[in-house]
């Protein structure tokens, strides 16, 4: 950026300061968020009736867990990528400390637990200790506004 420019108008001197590449700035950092934020939700893009659930513990909203999904037709994906079990296995194994690693599984209502149980066994089998299964909160909960 120009440093502060020195002109004289009606016998004071005016400092002047060029704005434009803080303005380029600005608008780059713009572009970037409307990016990023595009991308996140990209995590949680492919859809699944959660089922509900008549209590529930909040999640931290400032974790980034990686999110598993299977849907109605018992794929899973991982994040924004359809992949098989033994794919996703081996790349939550590639995580670097996979112990401390939120994982956020989320299931179609459809699927019986029976297709679930062997996602479950295998996430535990790697090490992952942090897992949460995605629910909706129960339409009959006290303070529930239906």
């Amino acid at each position: 950026m120009r440093s502060p420019t020195h002109s004289i108008h009606n016998g004071r001197r005016v400092d002047e300061i060029n704005m434009t590449p803080m303005i380029d700035v600005v608008f780059l950092l713009i572009i970037f968020f409307l990016v990023s934020s595009h991308l996140a939700r990209q995590e949680n893009r492919h859809a699944v009736d959660l089922p509900t659930a008549s209590s529930s513990i909040e999640s931290d909203p400032n974790a980034a867990p990686i999110n598993l999904t299977m849907d109605s037709s018992h794929q899973l994906w991982l994040g924004a990528t359809e992949v098989g079990l033994d794919e996703m296995i081996a790349r939550l194994s590639q995580t670097e400390s996979i112990v401390d690693t939120p994982v956020r599984l989320r299931v179609d209502q459809a699927v019986a637990y029976q297709f679930v149980e062997p996602v479950l066994h295998r996430i535990n089998r790697i090490g992952v200790r942090d897992l949460s299964i995605a629910t909706l909160p129960s339409s009959n909960q006290p303070g529930s506004s239906r």
